[in-house]
């Protein structure tokens, strides 16, 4: 896997929302007395997903880091469309799979967020 796609020179352009980012995963991750609706379950993911894809598209170092190597095996299982809750799938298994993505979305993130700090202190 090289370090420049199509989609990283696009994300190069426009910089990444953490704060959407944050808001995102804090809702996926707020424990709360009673499970969230559905629809809001739904909403979150699909959030999620798109803040997950953006991060794997930069350049947080998949090359010559280990550790981030394995993050991305998990992004790509975690991504897989056989592994995503479909309609008839329980309110619950679409709960746990949005905190799952939410997880995993914030583990990106801190990368990133490190990522940038060092370009910063380097640059």
């Amino acid at each position: 896997m090289g370090t420049q796609s199509a989609t990283t020179n696009e994300s190069a352009e426009t910089p990444i929302a953490l704060d959407a980012v944050d808001e995102s995963v804090e809702t996926a991750l707020a424990v709360g007395l009673a499970m969230p609706e559905r629809s809001v379950i739904d909403a979150t993911t699909r959030d999620l997903i798109g803040h997950l894809r953006v991060l794997m598209a930069e350049d947080l170092g998949f090359d010559v880091d280990p550790a981030v190597q394995a993050l991305f095996r998990e992004g790509y299982r975690v991504l897989d469309l056989t592994r995503r809750p479909s309609a008839e799938s329980t309110q619950f298994s679409a709960y746990q799979y949005m905190r799952e993505v939410g997880l995993l979305t914030r583990r990106f993130a801190d990368v990133y967020r490190e990522t940038q700090a060092k370009e910063e202190a380097d640059g």
